[in-house]
């Protein structure tokens, strides 16, 4: 039944201004002057209405046992990485780096990490590794010998946890939107979950949630134009780039667009001024460190200086006491101030291999946090990415959403559509309520 058979006769003005016009505004400035221009939206499933269609024989056919069995793009892995304080074994079980109090967290790397599409995931300072369809132990396995290296040390990696895609339904139920993903789903448990398929008449409340779908969008937008502006700072940061050049082509002609640029940039300097001082301050160690060695070292000299000195007052004092000229209180004298001098020396070589240890040090926490710091910057940068790639695919599903409310064509029989993302691009396929989901998977349901 129409649309207009069912409210009232404002309903078809209403439905019309806001499915056609506030709809296309919405989806123009979201997909046209975001998405294009940020590489999060080559993460967003292409157009349903070219993709291929093939059937589930097919799909089965390109997905062997080991891909379904293995980590999936969009996969959200939650690592930990360790390294291990000291090479001592444990003295209760007698192995060597398998008990937690002998290794030490790096929180730097230690974080959530997402399956690119390209089926790897990018470590900072580690680089890429290609992880699809491998099982957790072997993705475990490949990074380790990279982050060895980058330590210098044994270390240890861990998965903690792993998030699969959410998937997504459409269409004429009751609550359509995003549901966390388990394995072993159905189409039916997806319909479900979703609340079951809605009554085939309109009720009068769904003016209200129309409106309602319409504030989400408002809001989702201002999220969008706010994550942008933070991938955008972040980006600039860590590329050195100059923000002014790259921001106003992200966010386009809006007027807030300077603002939310302003307001980010000003929040990373907050951030940056922060940890300025620290580097300063392990700066002015160094400075100071050099300079006590430098002072320990000229000592060393004058104490050369002096026992030249006294050595050869000593061979005198010892051919005049030869000679009977001299005393022998005169000669213990002589002797003992040769001996005072060189025990000084030998204290002040000490004190100099001591300064050149707290140099070393002080070189040392230079170096790490310049490390420090470039893994925080790319860090920050690759979740402000990932943030945005998961708002664009929200605001898609929303938008779906919106288009389901606002339609007025007719459902007879009850069919679905799965649109899957697959490794050579958006695959379309018809389902049935045994169809076994996979994580990402949108249904349609007509």
């Amino acid at each position: 039944m129409k649309l207009s058979k069912i409210i009232s006769p404002e309903m078809p003005q209403y439905r019309s201004r806001i499915g056609s016009r506030l709809h296309q505004t919405i989806l123009c400035m979201v997909f046209a002057a975001i998405v294009p221009l940020t590489s999060a939206a080559e993460d967003l499933p292409a157009s349903t209405g070219s993709a291929p269609v093939v059937t589930s024989g097919e799909t089965s056919a390109r997905q062997p046992q080991s891909l379904r069995d293995g980590l999936r793009s969009g996969d959200k892995l939650n690592l930990a990485f360790y390294e291990s304080l000291a090479s001592v074994e444990d003295r209760w079980t007698g192995s060597r780096g398998t008990v937690p109090w002998n290794f030490y967290q790096r929180p730097e790397l230690t974080g959530e990490y997402v399956v690119e599409a390209d089926g790897t995931i990018s470590l900072p300072l580690l680089g890429r590794f290609p992880v699809r369809g491998l099982p957790p132990a072997d993705v475990e396995a490949i990074i380790l010998p990279s982050y060895e290296s980058l330590v210098g040390r044994k270390g240890f990696v861990n998965i903690v946890r792993i998030e699969h895609q959410p998937i997504y339904i459409t269409g004429p139920v009751r609550n359509p939107g995003s549901f966390q993903y388990v394995d072993g789903m159905t189409v039916l448990h997806a319909v479900a979950q979703a609340g079951g398929m809605t009554a085939k008449t309109i009720e009068p409340w769904q003016s209200v949630e129309i409106t309602r779908q319409i504030e989400r969008l408002k809001a989702g937008l201002a999220d969008l134009k706010r994550l942008a502006s933070r991938t955008e700072v972040l980006r600039a940061k860590r590329d050195s780039v100059q923000i002014a050049s790259i921001g106003t082509p992200v966010l386009g002609p809006d007027p807030d667009a300077q603002q939310l640029l302003d307001d980010e940039t000003w929040q990373r300097e907050l951030v940056t001024t922060s940890k300025d001082a620290q580097s300063s301050a392990y700066a002015k160690s160094v400075t100071d460190a050099q300079a006590d060695l430098d002072l320990r070292q000229a000592r060393v000299g004058n104490y050369d200086a002096t026992i030249r000195v006294r050595q050869d007052r000593l061979a005198s004092i010892e051919n005049l006491a030869k000679n009977k000229l001299v005393t022998s209180i005169e000669l213990t004298r002589a002797q003992s101030e040769l001996t005072e001098s060189e025990d000084r020396k030998q204290q002040a070589v000490i004190d100099v291999e001591s300064a050149k240890q707290r140099l070393a040090a002080a070189k040392q926490d230079v170096e790490r946090d310049r490390i420090e710091r470039k893994i925080e910057i790319e860090k920050s940068a690759g979740d402000a990415e990932r943030g945005l790639s998961t708002a664009l695919k929200t605001t898609e599903s929303d938008l779906e959403i919106f288009r389901s409310m606002v339609s007025s064509e007719d459902t007879a029989d009850v069919e679905f559509e799965i649109v899957r993302p697959g490794p050579n691009g958006v695959i379309v396929e018809p389902a049935t309520e045994e169809t076994v989901l996979q994580p990402g998977d949108l249904i349609k349901v007509h």
